[in-house]
């Protein structure tokens, strides 16, 4: 009789019964999930997921980035210009306009996005490339040039900033697999740019991709060896050429290039794009347009042409059935971006029978507000109100904290320039004594001098005393995170210009 027999209390066998001895099975199951995963060989130097220390961002906000995000909206706006060739374009003005193409031939791409035709790629694009592409923009700010320096992002961390496929019972290597396949579609898109900035002196004329995206599988290998399960994704993304002229700091302080920035909340992020498509569209599209667009009047046109296209707008409004639907679609929407702080007051000329039962006038306030009085008079729209509706004017605001960081930043700035403009004058000045006077008598003017100049220990003093992270002082710079620490560390040599800023920033003066 076997040993497991004995331990167990014999059986008694059947007559003429065959009995086989499996050995082994006294080893332990491992547990499904509680496998131990193989980390990366090679360390992942990512960065930091967005709003781990405040709800608030700064991120790029020039017209390419605002163009880009309108070119994977709209769609059915793109046009073709050759058989399978397509292009979408957005004009700015005289002289200026950015046209998008589909690139599916690159060598850094993967094959499933090479052996995609240019329409297949199109129809991947929409709000979830939209808001990853938000991301890409505000990572992109970080960088001190953007156009040299790339980064790289976690799928992990991306899947959670994005809350992608919320609710679903999809697994997260899924997921991971998901985010990853997104960003290779986000690689696909260029852009033509063709930009005059007359107080600048400036034609700009380039093709660059927007964004430069390659993905790391990392997968966790089975008893054999073989990779079996994926549980981890590294993207580096490479901002185009393009941020050279649209995202460079030195260059504006140098009147050669732009530096256009807004800042973004983690709010908009929250939104839910499986509920309600357009909420997270519009939103960012009003985020990243605010400092073009400082007053925040929109026409109810202008609103849905921006996340939409113009045929469906057009097909809407032929349509007797879908328009009164459309209204309170488009009502909907604006209600769910009061809900996350943004301000929308409707002028007194918009029509009052078209007005939502929410609908705020200006100068009034919460408690003088008559829902019955503002609610439309009758469930059935008057006649010719599709068009009336369309040209109705609101003034949207951005969420309190963007419009505050914004200020204070612009103000910030001011003070900055202010500042590095009188000590160029007085170094000038100290010049233009010593070329002109030869006299011992006549004493050297001494430059003008705010305070010692901060050295890394300094820096690093201040920061802490204020208690701040590295992540915060670099925001609040405009720098990446590396540049303060190896500034701090006395690695990197802090320009006369930095010296200035940061010496007001941190209160050194």
């Amino acid at each position: 009789m076997s040993r497991r027999d004995n331990s167990r209390g014999a059986r008694k066998s059947q007559p003429g019964a065959f009995q086989l001895e499996i050995t082994g099975l006294d080893i332990p199951l491992v547990q499904e999930g509680k496998k131990r995963l193989r980390k990366p060989t090679g360390q992942l130097h990512a960065k930091t997921p967005l709003f781990t220390h405040r709800s608030i961002e700064m991120t790029a906000t020039g017209a390419p980035v605002i163009s880009a995000t309108q070119a994977f909206l709209k769609t059915p706006d793109w046009h073709e210009y050759s058989a399978g060739r397509l292009y979408f374009q957005r004009r700015f003005g005289k002289g200026r306009y950015i046209e998008f193409y589909i690139l599916n031939q690159q060598k850094h791409q993967p094959g499933f996005i090479t052996s995609f035709a240019e329409q297949e790629i199109l129809e991947q694009y929409g709000v979830h490339a939209t808001r990853l592409h938000a991301l890409f923009a505000t990572y992109a700010v970080q960088q001190q040039q953007p156009w040299l320096d790339s980064f790289t992002l976690l799928g992990s961390d991306l899947i959670k900033m994005l809350h992608l496929h919320r609710g679903n019972k999809l697994k997260k290597s899924q997921k991971l697999k998901a985010v990853a396949d997104l960003a290779c579609i986000l690689g696909t898109l260029g852009a033509k740019i063709q930009w005059q900035e007359g107080n600048l002196n400036l034609t700009i004329i380039e093709r660059s991709p927007v964004w430069i995206v390659s993905v790391e599988e990392y997968y966790q290998n089975d008893l054999f060896g073989n990779p079996d399960e994926l549980f981890e994704v590294a993207i580096q993304v490479q901002p185009g050429p393009w941020t050279r002229n649209f995202l460079n700091k030195e260059g504006e302080r140098e009147n050669k290039a732009l530096y256009q920035y807004g800042f973004i909340n983690k709010a908009i992020f929250d939104l839910d794009p499986h509920r309600q498509e357009l909420a997270p569209a519009l939103a960012l599209y009003l985020i990243q347009n605010r400092r073009a667009h400082p007053n925040g009047k929109y026409s109810i046109r202008s609103l849905v042409s921006a996340v939409m296209s113009t045929q469906e707008i057009e097909a809407i409004g032929r349509d007797r059935r879908r328009r009164s639907r459309f209204v309170k679609q488009v009502y909907r929407l604006l209600e769910s971006l009061t809900e996350i702080q943004f301000g929308i007051q409707f002028d007194p000329s918009f029509p009052e029978a078209l007005r939502p039962s929410w609908a705020i006038l200006p100068n009034e306030k919460d408690g003088e507000i008559d829902p019955v009085a503002t609610a439309p008079k009758n469930n059935r729209m008057p006649d010719g109100f599709f068009t009336d509706w369309l040209n109705g004017v609101v003034t949207i605001t951005t969420p309190t904290d963007v419009e505050v960081a914004l200020k204070e930043f612009e103000h910030r700035k001011a003070r900055i320039a202010k500042k590095v403009s009188e000590k160029r004058n007085s170094t000038k000045l100290q010049e233009t004594n010593d070329t002109s006077t030869h006299s011992p008598e006549k004493p050297a003017l001494e430059p003008c001098t705010h305070s010692t100049k901060v050295t890394g220990a300094a820096l690093k003093q201040a920061r802490q005393s204020k208690g701040w992270t590295q992540a915060h002082l670099a925001s609040l710079i405009g720098k990446s995170v590396s540049w303060v620490k190896l500034a701090e560390g006395g690695l990197r040599r802090i320009k006369e210009d930095d010296q200035v800023a940061l010496q007001e920033i941190l209160d050194l003066l």
